[in-house]
């Protein structure tokens, strides 16, 4: 997806900026508000405990309650992480794989065979032969690039 044209690659990029911010601001609010639950979770234990302590609840009750709050804090740190992950990498993901796709054919062109099969490992998820053809399995982002490949940028004795 290659966009020769300066001025609508500048207004694609502030798009996909512009998109990416707005997922940004959508995955800081779940991780706000996984926050306020793992909150609420430990204020539960909290409570559990006092209501042990003062024999109110069975030592059986208290075990039980107590496990389902433990792994339910566990998955919210683990959706919390998720989210902050997430949040922090998108934009710069989201650019590189821009930014790549408009420089691609003047990289591989000019690349030695460590910075071509870093290129490869980018682009393609694995390969598989068919009879004498090597089948790259592209990743997501890349097969629309994929499809508008250009023999003549490719090795001109294998065609």
């Amino acid at each position: 997806m290659r966009i020769d044209d300066d001025e609508f690659r500048d207004k694609f990029r502030e798009a996909l900026r512009q998109t990416t911010n707005s997922d940004q601001r959508a995955s800081a609010q779940r991780a706000k508000e996984l926050q306020q639950q793992l909150i609420e979770v430990r204020e539960h234990q909290d409570r559990l405990l006092n209501l042990r302590m003062f024999e109110e609840i069975s030592s059986e009750t208290y075990a039980s309650k107590s496990l389902e709050l433990r792994d339910r804090e566990a998955e919210l740190k683990l959706e919390i992480d998720v989210a902050d992950r997430g949040r922090h990498e998108t934009i710069d993901i989201a650019i590189k794989a821009f930014e790549l796709s408009q420089s691609l054919r003047e990289r591989w062109v000019t690349a030695d065979f460590s910075a071509k099969r870093r290129i490869l490992e980018i682009l393609c998820l694995n390969f598989s032969l068919d009879d004498v053809t090597l089948v790259p399995e592209w990743r997501k982002p890349f097969d629309l690039m994929a499809k508008g490949l250009d023999p003549k940028d490719s090795r001109g004795d294998w065609i």
